[in-house]
C-alpha cells in the first residue's frame, strides 16, 4: 500500500509539472512587412504567427475585423478584413492586439484611401437670364478615364469648355446656362461618378436658376409652412427642417422643394401611406450661414457626418427642438423632428429621447439628400430612419458578424423599451409560441409572407431574432414586414386617437392596404446599401 501511495504521488507530481499553468506564453511572428489593405470594402490580408498557449485577438477599430478571434497553441493564420470602404481621404490605421496570458503584442494594419472628389461649392444660383458658371473641384484622380461628370438636366446647361487641370489635380467645369423664360425656378444636379464597376457617385453639386420675376429678399428664418393638416384623429405632429441650406438656396425655392420631396417620401410605404390623414406635417425654414458640414463650418443645427466608413450623423438637438417649437401649440414630447442635410452623402441616424429618465415619443431623424433628390436611396433611408426608427421606434433587423452574441445588458435594455411598446420587431427567443410575432406564424392569412424566426438583429448575429429575411428595417427594401406594420398601425391609432387597436382590426386594415411593397425606383447610378448605426438614446433634462 505504501509503495502504491508513493507511485500515485509521483504521477501526480509529474502531471502537475505539465499543467497549463506552467506553460510560458510566447508568440513567434513571421515578419510580413507593412500590412496595408486596399481601399475597397472587404479588402483582406493575412498574418501568420505561432503561440505556445491559448490566445485572443481584438481590433481597435470597427472598420477592421480579425478572424479567428481566439484559439489554442500552435501555428495560426489570421485574416484581417476591412468591412467598409475607406473614403476618409487619408490612410487609416487600426491595431490588432494579440493576448496570451499576461503577454500582449500589437500588430498595425493600415488601409489605403479610396478615390475621392471634392466640389468647392455644393450649390450654385443663377439668374433667369442665364450666364456662365464655373464649378471648381479637386480629386486624387487624373483625367485618364478615371471619372465622369453627368447632369440630370442637360437641356439648359451646356459645357462650353473641357475640364482643365493643374499639377495639384484641381479641375473646373465651365458651363453656360440658357435663359429661363418661365416664371418657375429650375434645378439641375451635377454628379461626379467614378468609372468603376459600380459607377459610384463621389460628389455632386446643385445648380438653381431663378425664373422670370423671382424677387430677391431675405429668407425668413423660423417661418412655418403647413404641409398637411390631419383629417383624422388629433393630428400627430411631424416637423421637417433642413441643415446646411443658405439664404440664397432658400430664396430660390430649393429648400421648399427638398422639404416637399421629403414630405412625400415619408408617406410612400404602407401602412403609413394609408394612414397619412392622421398626421399634421410642417416645414420650418432654417437658414444656415454655410452649406458645408463638419468642424469649422457653420450650419444652423451643427450637423456633422462621422465619416471614416461610419454612416453616423450628430447634431444640436436643443436647436432642433427650438425650431420645432416654432409651430404654434405643438406638443414637443409627441413630435417627430426630421432634419434633412444639404449633402448627398450616404448616412442617417435617429435619436430617441428620454426626459429625466422617462422615455418620450419625441425623436430626431437625420437624413441627407442621399445621392440627390431623384435617388430612391434618399426615399428608402428617410423611411427607415424617420418612420421606422423615429415614429414607430422599431429596431434594426441587420447584423454584423463580428459583433457575435448580443450581450445580456443589451437584451435587458431592449426589453425595457419593449415594455413601452417599442422594438416590437425583435425578440430574444426562437420559441414559436412565445416570440412577439407568434400570432402571425399561426395565421394562414400571412402564409405567403416570409414571417418566421430569423436569427440576427440589433446589429448582433446571434441571440436575437427578427420576423423576416428582408425588410425596410434590414436593407431598406421589401417594405415593412407584418409585425412592423402592426407596430406602425397600433402607434398611429394609439397616438392619433387614444384608442388601442386589436389584432383583428389591424389585419382587416392590412389585408386591404398592403397589396404589394413599393418598387425600387432608381434613376441614377446605384451603389450597394450600407447598414446604419442603431438609434441612439439621449436623456435630457425636464423641459
Amino acid at each position: 500500500m505504501k509503495a502504491n501511495r508513493w507511485i500515485f504521488l509521483f504521477l501526480f507530481t509529474l502531471l502537475a509539472a505539465c499543467s497549463d499553468d506552467d506553460i510560458i506564453p510566447k508568440f513567434s511572428f513571421t515578419d510580413p512587412g507593412e500590412i496595408v489593405l486596399d481601399s475597397q470594402k472587404e479588402a483582406q490580408a493575412t498574418f501568420t504567427f505561432t503561440s505556445t498557449y491559448t490566445w485572443t485577438a481584438t481590433s481597435s477599430d470597427e472598420w477592421l475585423t480579425v478572424s479567428p478571434t481566439s484559439g489554442n497553441s500552435g501555428m495560426v493564420e489570421l485574416t484581417f478584413t476591412a468591412i467598409t470602404k475607406n473614403d476618409t481621404k487619408e490612410i487609416r490605421t487600426a491595431t490588432v492586439t494579440l493576448t496570451s496570458g499576461t503577454l500582449s503584442e500589437k500588430i498595425t494594419v493600415q488601409q489605403d484611401y479610396a478615390n475621392w472628389i471634392e466640389v468647392e461649392e455644393s450649390s450654385y444660383t443663377l439668374p433667369a437670364e442665364g450666364g456662365d458658371l464655373d464649378i471648381y473641384f479637386s480629386s486624387n484622380m487624373d483625367e485618364s478615364g478615371a471619372f465622369s461628370v453627368y447632369s440630370d438636366n442637360s437641356t439648359w446647361l451646356t459645357n462650353r469648355q473641357s475640364r482643365s487641370t493643374s499639377e495639384t489635380i484641381e479641375y473646373v467645369i465651365r458651363l453656360t446656362a440658357q435663359p429661363n423664360s418661365t416664371t418657375s425656378i429650375r434645378t439641375a444636379h451635377i454628379y461626379f461618378v467614378e468609372n468603376n464597376d459600380e459607377l459610384e457617385i463621389l460628389a455632386s453639386a446643385t445648380v438653381i436658376q431663378k425664373g422670370v420675376g423671382t424677387e430677391e429678399g431675405d429668407a425668413v428664418d423660423k417661418s412655418v409652412r403647413t404641409l398637411q393638416t390631419a383629417t383624422k384623429g388629433d393630428g400627430i405632429p411631424i416637423v421637417l427642417m433642413g441643415d446646411g441650406f443658405t439664404a440664397s438656396e432658400i430664396e430660390s425655392g430649393y429648400y421648399d422643394d427638398i422639404m416637399d420631396i421629403a414630405y412625400s417620401h415619408l408617406f410612400s410605404e404602407e401602412p403609413i401611406k394609408s394612414l397619412q390623414g392622421y398626421f399634421n406635417v410642417y416645414a420650418v425654414t432654417a437658414v444656415s450661414a454655410e452649406n458645408q458640414f463638419g468642424h469649422g463650418h457653420n450650419t444652423v443645427f451643427s450637423c456633422e457626418l462621422e465619416g471614416g466608413g461610419s454612416t453616423g450623423i450628430s447634431g444640436n438637438s436643443d436647436a432642433v427642438m427650438e425650431y420645432a417649437e416654432c409651430v404654434d401649440g405643438i406638443d414637443l414630447l409627441e413630435t417627430l423632428a426630421v432634419v434633412i442635410l444639404n449633402t448627398t452623402s450616404y448616412a442617417g441616424t435617429t435619436y430617441w429621447y428620454s426626459f429625466n429618465n422617462n422615455v418620450a415619443d419625441f425623436a430626431i431623424a437625420y437624413c441627407p439628400i442621399i445621392y440627390g433628390q431623384e435617388s430612391d436611396y434618399f426615399r428608402r433611408v428617410l423611411v427607415h430612419e424617420a418612420i421606422g426608427h423615429g415614429f414607430a421606434k422599431l429596431e434594426d433587423e441587420y447584423a454584423y458578424e463580428e459583433n457575435g452574441t448580443i450581450p445580456d445588458s443589451e437584451i435587458e435594455s431592449t426589453k425595457s423599451l419593449q415594455s413601452y411598446g417599442w422594438a416590437q420587431n425583435v425578440d430574444f427567443t426562437d420559441d414559436q409560441s412565445e416570440v412577439l410575432w407568434s400570432t402571425f406564424l399561426n395565421d394562414s392569412r400571412y402564409a405567403e409572407e416570409d414571417i418566421d424566426i430569423y436569427e440576427g438583429a440589433c446589429t448582433y448575429p446571434y441571440g436575437v431574432y427578427r420576423p423576416s429575411a428582408e425588410s425596410m428595417m434590414r436593407d431598406n427594401i421589401n417594405g415593412f414586414n407584418a409585425p412592423s406594420r402592426q407596430a406602425l398601425y397600433d402607434k398611429v391609432i394609439q397616438v392619433g386617437t387614444g384608442a388601442e387597436a386589436s389584432y383583428e382590426e389591424f389585419v382587416e386594415f392590412d389585408l386591404q392596404t398592403n397589396v404589394s411593397t413599393t418598387s425600387v425606383r432608381t434613376t441614377l447610378p446605384d451603389t450597394e446599401s450600407k447598414h446604419f448605426a442603431r438609434p441612439r438614446i439621449i436623456d435630457k433634462k425636464p423641459l
